[in-house]
């Protein structure tokens, strides 16, 4: 296969050596897919492909096939880079679009051109055993060690390294052997499938072990676990696992004008919410955008009316819009005063269930302007504002006809036109945003349509993290640093760009903050099921941004949650839909564990699938060996029966039996006062092309049944010889 190193004979095992090297290194890029931009995992994997494709089709001349390597990464490079517009060309090839091609390279190609070489030299180190247990388990242990020390969930690229460096070890094996015993590999390749039934059984048998293996807890505690344990014993939990300077802590926050950074999570309690319904508990809203971050206009608090123990009507709910009332229990387990109270959208009514916070004669005002519940003298002292420990919340929660909502136009959602302070842009709003919402929407044909191709793709494209890397912004405009410089980002970055980009196609929006749902805790006898019935636990991690779209008066405000990991609660009319509402929603701290279940989750499928045809698999392997060798099974079972072990002409006897029973069914029956010989004599009859192979039985049978002479083991298997081609040559020929 290989002269040298660089120098190629092309065989079917230099074919194999790439497939597995190219399974192995797209667990790598599956890994890394959320660290690094698209781009570069998209260029990184079309490189590898086009590596492995020019290797495997194009055996000719080594130098002309690199020139085609080269000139088709470039071609990648290009396509890659202009699709995702890093690179955008100013008119035909020209000179100065060469250069700027080049200059976009940096930094992605720092990233393919040194998985290539990796590549090209993995595939020709192949035909060493000790390089490819090397690479095979340098693979293994990486992965092991990122999955047990970081958020990373990598069993399935385990598995998958596993069964490449197998398959790569067998395929190795039979080239050796192709190479050492040229004569046995020619018998060999003569039974291909039973070679691979053979390959297929020894893997299913080993997959099939591992991942059945129980879960054991390790009985010393890794160095990593000893020194995390010995830094909290010796400087207490204060500190916290080093908290990163300039960063702060999760929570609702008061100061929405500057947007952005990173912050550290906080699972300190809020409250707990007793509640039917799972549902955003909402606080407060912002429509003014700053390009740094949200403001409220002027005369926000002109419009308010006392809503404790009053009920109000939100009028924006919208005119075809049914409601489900929900009441909850809002209990606050937190010592910290907030500027509004919390429910689920739309609050209708506001109750205090504490008698003595009662009797001071609080006041909390309803906005119908932005739907929120502000608390009466924060603003002048929250220390002595007097927050309440308890109160009940009724909402009416919008039951959105979906159906109808997505086949409507905009000439008929907005007759009057949209208000201006929901379509607000900062003067300065970059082009290059409005142009990518553009682009983004063109393919909805409806407003719905447009926002939720909006939502999908901030999904999709980017990022949840919640120390992003600011080093990487360019432009001021959070929008716009977020979306074409930084691309991760946490709920903030993702509802922001939600809104102003909504707003750039003309739909009137509005940022919404509050806290996601929580968790609900198990409580009572139900805690032995798997269905928590508690109330709903919202910790400072679990505060939370969203967007909301304004559908014109038929349809009013309607949530939209661009951020990865989550789903916003929702009810919907049409019946095609589940009702999502009862759903638990992912909280924002919990996104990572959320994405790590779901790959649990996806993994216990493939894990029950691999079992399922793993034990298919073996069951027709064991029921194939159990058929082709019945009879040695038969004669083992004889000898337990018997105590002893059965001499030749017992079982010349015994298998006679046993073929004439096979005639029976073949249609040549003897009759109960026929002996064999006259049995025989009459099947000549019906089968004259048989009547040497039928005098030989009678011999042999006659030998073992009534002569002195002793049967040895060579006639024993002469016998089966015979019998077996008899067998052979009636199913062929004659049938009942």
């Amino acid at each position: 296969m290989f002269n040298r190193l660089g120098k190629v004979q092309y065989s079917w095992y230099f074919i194999l050596c790439i497939i597995w090297v190219m399974i192995m290194s797209v667990q790598w890029i599956h890994f890394v897919k959320p660290i690094w931009y698209n781009e570069t995992s998209v260029l990184v994997l079309y490189v590898l492909i086009a590596s492995a494709a020019a290797e495997a089709l194009l055996p000719f001349n080594r130098w002309l096939k690199w020139g085609v390597k080269v000139a088709a990464i470039v071609i990648i490079h290009y396509w890659v880079l202009s699709s995702y517009s890093v690179f955008v060309a100013d008119g035909p090839l020209i000179p100065g679009n060469v250069i700027k091609f080049l200059k976009s390279l940096d930094p992605y190609i720092w990233f393919s051109l040194p998985a290539w070489g990796l590549f090209e030299l993995a595939i020709r180190l192949a035909s060493y055993r000790g390089f490819i247990l090397l690479f095979t388990g340098m693979n293994i242990i990486t992965f092991a060690i990122l999955d047990s020390f970081t958020s990373y969930y990598l069993w399935p690229q385990v598995a998958w390294t596993v069964f490449a460096g197998l398959g790569w070890l067998v395929s190795f094996h039979f080239h050796r052997y192709q190479i050492k015993y040229p004569r046995g590999w020619s018998h060999l390749r003569l039974y291909p499938f039973k070679v691979l039934a053979n390959v297929v059984v020894v893997f299913c048998c080993v997959l099939l072990l591992g991942v059945s293996m129980p879960e054991v807890s390790p009985v010393l505690t890794d160095p990593y676990s000893a020194w995390l344990k010995s830094r909290e014993n010796k400087y207490g939990k204060a500190e916290e696992a080093d908290k990163k300077e300039g960063q702060s802590a999760s929570g609702y926050s008061r100061d929405d004008s500057k947007l952005g950074g990173g912050f550290t999570f906080d699972y300190s309690y809020v409250m707990s919410v007793t509640s039917s319904k799972a549902a955003y508990w909402r606080g407060e809203t912002r429509d003014l955008y700053t390009g740094t971050g949200w403001a409220l206009h002027e005369g926000h608090a002109n419009d308010s009316s006392n809503i404790l123990d009053q009920s109000v009507h939100d009028n924006r709910l919208g005119k075809k819009v049914k409601t489900e009332p929900v009441v909850q229990t809002v209990v606050m387990t937190g010592k910290r005063s907030y500027p509004v109270l919390f429910g689920a959208y739309s609050i209708s009514k506001i109750t205090l269930l504490n008698k003595e916070e009662k009797a001071k004669g609080p006041i909390a005002r309803w906005h119908p302007g932005d739907s929120s519940v502000t608390w009466e003298g924060f603003d002048k002292n929250p220390k002595s504002a007097g927050y309440p420990s308890i109160y009940q919340v009724k909402s009416e929660i919008p039951i959105i006809p979906l159906r109808e909502l997505r086949s409507s136009d905009y000439d008929s959602l907005y007759p009057d036109g949209v208000e201006d302070k929901y379509l607000q842009l900062n003067p300065d709003f970059p082009d290059s945003v409005r142009e990518l919402a553009e682009r983004v929407t063109a393919k909805g044909k409806t407003p719905y349509e447009k926002m939720v191709l909006l939502q999908n793709y901030l999904k999709t494209n980017y990022t949840y993290t919640n120390t992003p890397d600011l080093s990487r912004k360019v432009h001021e405009d959070l929008v716009e640093g977020f979306l074409f410089d930084i691309k991760a980002g946490y709920c903030d970055y993702f509802s922001t760009s939600m809104v102003t980009m909504a707003r750039s196609v003309g739909m009137p929006a509005r940022w919404v903050k509050g806290f996601s749902t929580g968790h609900q805790q198990f409580q009572g006898p139900e805690n032995l099921t798997s269905v928590p019935t508690g109330p709903y636990v919202v910790t400072n991690a679990d505060a939370h941004s969203w967007a909301e779209v304004y559908f014109g008066e038929d349809y009013g405000w309607v949530t939209f949650e661009a951020t990865p990991g989550f789903d916003a609660p929702m009810n919907v009319a049409d019946d095609e839909l589940n009702n999502t509402l009862s759903k638990p929603v992912t909280a924002e701290p919990e996104d990572m564990d959320s994405e790590e279940e779901s790959a649990r989750s996806a993994n216990r499928v493939f894990i029950h699938t691999f079992l399922w045809i793993a034990a298919g698999v073996l069951f027709i392997v064991g029921g194939f060996l159990v058929w082709k060798y019945r009879s040695t099974l038969y004669y083992a079972y004889l000898r337990l029966r018997q105590g002893r072990e059965l001499t030749s002409g017992e079982k010349v006897v015994v298998e006679t039996g046993r073929w004439l029973s096979f005639m029976k069914r073949r249609g040549f029956t003897r009759e109960d006062h026929e002996t064999l010989r006259e049995a025989i004599a009459r099947w000549k009859g019906n089968a004259p092309d048989m009547a040497a192979s039928f005098d030989e039985l009678l011999l042999q049978f006659e030998k073992a049944k009534y002569s002195p002479h002793a049967v040895t083991e060579q006639d024993w298997r002469a016998l089966q010889g015979l019998l077996h081609n008899m067998s052979r040559s009636l199913k062929k020929t004659y049938s009942h």
